[in-house]
């Protein structure tokens, strides 16, 4: 691009075309970038997510195995 946001190219067809094109593909690179980007970070969070429940679960688990029957049904 020249100054004034111009395409620098030759006044044809050909010209319009391959400056098109390549507008086209730095914007489509572009995009597929941030996609990836932005799903590199959702499944970040996800993972750290399914890590959080993962050790509440465990936790659970653990409470239920220490703590006598009569004491979890009567509500305490």
């Amino acid at each position: 691009m020249a100054k004034g946001g111009k395409f620098a190219a030759n006044n044809d067809d050909k010209s319009e075309h391959a400056v098109n094109g390549a507008a086209a593909s730095a914007v489509g690179k572009t995009l597929s970038t941030l996609i990836i980007a932005i799903r590199n970070t959702v499944d970040s969070g996800l993972k750290t997510i399914s890590d959080a429940l993962a050790t509440v679960t465990q936790e659970d688990k653990s409470v239920e195995a220490t703590t006598p029957a009569e004491t979890v049904t009567s509500g305490q």
